[in-house]
């Protein structure tokens, strides 16, 4: 009479083994082996006849009826030392596995402690904390320093953690992208020295976070922009172009006309078109954590000079500046960035929505019009929320629409009520990268 695995093991840890003997099937058949219901049974059977404590039988019992083919072998005895491994490097695992996990607790409680601002935590996530913990000690104490430094400025309220709180992730994620970076860079060193392709060079920068984008790739960086801008512009020129070039018809200049054919209508007469200058108003957040994305968004535009005449930029943080007068026939990227928005009262400071939209539609009058579209490059993160609303459904009623470019991954956008309520009012897209950021901006000007 054959001997069943029920005879030869507790009823508890029966199905416990036949549960791991089915997962183990599954893995091998994701990874291709022709293996089911019938092929297990079968290794079920093939166990209760062999000493399950002898590795080897084991090993060889599942193999003889799980592998039907010789090009699998070696697939399967992958599979099978991964998964089930011996006790004592089980017991290793476990322990290492118990000592990371509190390994990454006490990173999290650590970066909590040194983390804060006036006494209380910045609300970061688990995720977040780890990244700070994953830095070196110097770019730890260089982020101490600037919350120190934050925290004991002058007019410094409570109210300001949570811009601090968004400048603080916006550099754990460029630390994040930047090592990243640099992994993928030294991975493959040897084959950009030999002569890399330029086409997934541009990919790669065109897939790049903005802010994680590095100095030596700037004039590359230029390039591509320069590029994309020209390629918007094309198809800007082809889409007026295709279109209608005359407007409606103009009844009294036909019948005019064709009075000499006794009043029958050869010739058909149409009024002049109107072609509708289209206006562009950029407004740059230059805050601390938007600054590099605004000067991408500033430069890509500057290429559109050609098929956009109407383009006025601003920056805004606390108030608006008028950029437009130091733009006009600049085309470096280097010298936008050093020349004219350093150069501005607003650069690097914080984040007041509300005030800098009043100000704009009461200095600024003429360049809110109903054929003005308005492109804002923000992460949405302002002082004063509810008064910023107010004065963007005000703005919103002046101008033909309003094209918000957020530079914040869009995971994060359901933690932030700002984004929520915004993107109520006005047309958000993501903007991160190069790619996005070319988009939408071809599908939408």
């Amino acid at each position: 009479m054959p001997v069943s695995i029920k005879d030869k093991m507790p009823q508890s840890s029966e199905s416990m083994f036949e549960e791991n003997i089915a997962i183990f099937v599954g893995l091998l058949r994701r990874e291709g082996l022709p293996v089911g219901t019938t092929e297990m049974i079968d290794a079920l059977n093939a166990l209760a006849r062999i000493d399950l404590a002898n590795r080897g039988e084991f090993k060889a019992a599942l193999r003889s009826t799980l592998v039907k083919s010789y090009r699998d072998q070696a697939l399967f005895s992958s599979i099978f030392d991964h998964y089930f491994v011996p006790r004592e490097e089980h017991q290793k695992r476990s322990e290492e596995a118990v000592a990371y996990h509190q390994q990454l607790k006490n990173q999290i409680n650590r970066a909590d402690s040194e983390l804060q601002f006036k006494g209380e935590s910045l609300q970061l996530t688990s995720g977040e904390l780890q990244q700070y913990g994953s830095l070196s000690e110097q770019q730890r104490d260089r982020l101490q320093d600037f919350l120190h430094k934050t925290e004991t400025g002058k007019n410094v309220e409570s109210r300001f953690r949570p811009l601090l709180e968004t400048v603080v992730r916006s550099h754990l994620r460029y630390c994040r992208t930047k090592k990243k970076s640099m992994q993928e860079s030294s991975g493959d060193g040897a084959g950009q020295e030999a002569g890399a392709d330029p086409g997934r060079e541009a990919r790669s920068l065109r897939e790049t976070d903005i802010e994680a984008i590095r100095a030596a790739d700037m004039p590359a960086v230029e390039q591509l922009l320069q590029k994309l801008s020209r390629k918007l512009a094309i198809k800007i020129l082809r889409r007026r172009r295709s279109g209608p070039r005359s407007g409606t018809l103009d009844l009294r200049r036909s019948m005019r006309e064709n009075m000499r054919f006794g009043g029958i209508i050869f010739n058909l007469k149409h009024k002049p078109k109107r072609r509708s200058k289209q206006q562009i108003l950029l407004l740059c957040d230059v805050s601390a954590s938007m600054k590099q994305y605004s000067v991408f968004v500033i430069h890509f535009l500057l290429g559109l000079q050609e098929v956009v005449r109407n383009l006025s930029c601003f920056s805004f943080s606390d108030n608006v500046e008028n950029l437009t007068p130091g733009l006009k026939g600049r085309s470096d990227l280097q010298h936008i960035l050093d020349r004219v928005i350093r150069q501005s009262k607003n650069w690097g400071g914080g984040t007041n929505l509300g005030r800098s939209l009043s100000e704009m539609t009461r200095k600024y009058p003429d360049l809110a019009n109903a054929k003005t579209t308005v492109i804002v490059v923000s992460d949405t993160k302002t002082v004063s929320l509810d008064q910023a609303i107010k004065e963007l459904e005000k703005f919103k009623d002046q101008v033909r629409r309003i094209i918000w470019l957020n530079p914040l991954p869009l995971e994060y956008w359901p933690d932030y009520r700002s984004v929520k309520e915004i993107g109520e009012l006005v047309e958000m897209w993501p903007c991160s990268t190069i790619a996005q950021l070319e988009e939408v901006l071809t599908g939408r000007l």
